[in-house]
């Protein structure tokens, strides 16, 4: 066989691997890229959770309060118990407070009645230093809260219907039984 045969050869070969590996690189990343779906990221906050002080009529209210993290849009957020609860403003206030009488499995941050604005106070975002009040039913012992999120705003009237394609439960509080 003549010498440069031989090299043509290796040419050819070289050449038919390297176009098989940039080939398989192609269809591997594609494949790769389009099934991986990036999820939302869900707020990262820290909470602290207390009894607010009592009103005239004796009521109090859990007080959960955002100290630390992002800023939440409060459309996202509903919040569920152990129990069923009522969310709403300060017990006192001049907004609706929270009133166990109104109490359900899951309520949304922006829970309001008719045209008036949501009860637990807060605007559009829930930011550091923010407080909602939360009226479980019945007594406050061993109750356990956990605020959520939702990729999409919370639909709906009360206890309304998390939408999207992720919830998170970005926090959890635990009330005592006092000693």
């Amino acid at each position: 066989m003549p010498q440069h045969s031989r090299a043509v050869s290796t040419v050819v070969s070289v050449s038919l691997m390297i176009a098989i590996v940039v080939i398989l690189g192609t269809v591997i990343s594609i494949y790769t890229v389009g099934t991986s779906s990036t999820q939302p990221q869900a707020p990262l906050i820290e909470v602290s959770a207390g009894l607010s002080d009592a009103v005239d009529d004796g009521e109090h209210a859990v007080a959960i309060t955002l100290g630390a993290g992002d800023a939440v849009r409060t459309g996202h957020l509903y919040v569920s118990g152990s129990k069923p609860l009522d969310i709403g403003g300060k017990p006192g206030d001049s907004s609706t407070p929270a009133n166990d009488d109104h109490a359900s499995e899951r309520e949304k941050f922006t829970e309001s009645s008719g045209d008036n604005p949501p009860q637990v106070g807060i605007g559009e975002t829930w930011e550091a230093g923010e407080t909602a009040y939360l009226d479980p039913a019945g007594t406050f012992e061993e109750v356990t809260i956990s605020i959520y999120w939702a990729s999409q705003p919370v639909e709906g009237v009360n206890p309304g219907t998390p939408t999207g394609e992720a919830a998170y439960k970005i926090a959890t509080v635990t009330i005592e039984a006092p000693s």
